[in-house]
């Protein structure tokens, strides 16, 4: 498990409902590509009253907001100020391959 979702664990209000496994799992995999790419991050995930996580993600003018939702798929906002706003869902094994191609996109 990734270090941030052991740390939201540990920190848990249990006045909540406990996250499900999809949420933590998506989760888990976007930190740990975001981990391995080696690409500065800020912000953390925090867990919603949707029961989900999110977490805003800056990057050289880019702002990618993500969220695990509790059905197992992400949500997205990919934001270029200045040219494009792009939004949707996907299951993590088709959001992950979209997040590079706009990261390599909005960087070059």
């Amino acid at each position: 498990m990734h270090p941030e979702i052991e740390e939201i664990l540990l920190n848990f209000d249990f006045g909540n409902p406990f996250p499900e496994a999809p949420v933590l799992q998506n989760a888990a995999q976007i930190l740990n590509y975001m981990d391995d790419i080696n690409m500065e991050r800020t912000s953390k995930f925090e867990y919603t009253a949707a029961e989900s996580l999110y977490i805003l993600w800056n990057i050289e003018g880019l702002e990618f907001h993500i969220e695990c939702l509790k059905n197992g798929l992400i949500l997205y906002t990919f934001r270029n100020r200045a040219f494009w706003n792009i939004f949707g869902t996907d299951t993590i094994s088709q959001f992950i391959p979209r997040l590079e191609s706009y990261l390599l996109a909005g960087i070059c």
